[in-house]
């Protein structure tokens, strides 16, 4: 009798363990098996560094190893974890990296060619990429809709209205900000 309960309750836990860990996989954020939109070079201080970065789901990824050494800080890996630690002491007072106009814009005072290079980056490598995810995933979310045979919707729909609300927020701030930089080109016009 003892040994059947065992059996019994092994199963349980096997059952549980197998339909939780489907629903737990869908929760973690990883880049393994995302779109890789494009790669790009990367600037820092004005010098292009060998390591490329690249677009992957709408978002800019960027080699961490060659900013680090850019910029002259320390990189450590333990575990799961990457620390990076550059020798400038931290402040609590954050200046914008370029001078605000009295009207607030960032970018105003840039020159011409940087704001239509910059206008080109943000439609091409933010917003369109953006945009077409954002399709993607409504187009998976009216599949997922559709009642299965127990008239039941699928249980990965709440994580995919989660996907197209952060696209909405990449494609809203992606928005503002080409506003600011057409702001300042049309200044300089």
């Amino acid at each position: 009798m003892k040994k059947s309960a065992y059996v019994i309750g092994g199963i349980l836990i096997g059952f549980v363990f197998a339909t939780s860990t489907g629903a737990f996989a869908d929760s973690v954020k990883s880049l393994i098996g995302k779109k890789v939109t494009g790669e790009y070079t990367v600037i820092v201080n004005g010098e292009m560094i060998a390591d490329k970065g690249g677009i992957i789901d709408g978002r800019a990824n960027v080699p961490i190893r060659g900013i680090s050494e850019a910029l002259e800080a320390d990189i450590t890996v333990k575990g799961k974890t990457i620390t990076v630690t550059t020798s400038k002491a931290k402040t609590t007072d954050i200046s914008p990296a370029k001078p605000t106009s009295s009207s607030g814009n960032k970018y105003a005072g840039s020159s011409k060619e940087s704001l239509e290079e910059l206008k080109q980056s943000i439609e091409k490598n933010r917003i369109k990429p953006a945009v077409e995810e954002r399709e993607h995933i409504l187009q998976e979310i009216e599949i997922l809709k559709k009642p299965d045979a127990f008239g039941q919707s699928a249980p990965n729909l709440e994580v995919k209205q989660k996907q197209l609300a952060e696209y909405d927020e990449i494609i809203r701030k992606a928005t503002e900000e080409l506003g600011l930089v057409e702001e300042a080109l049309a200044a300089i016009r």
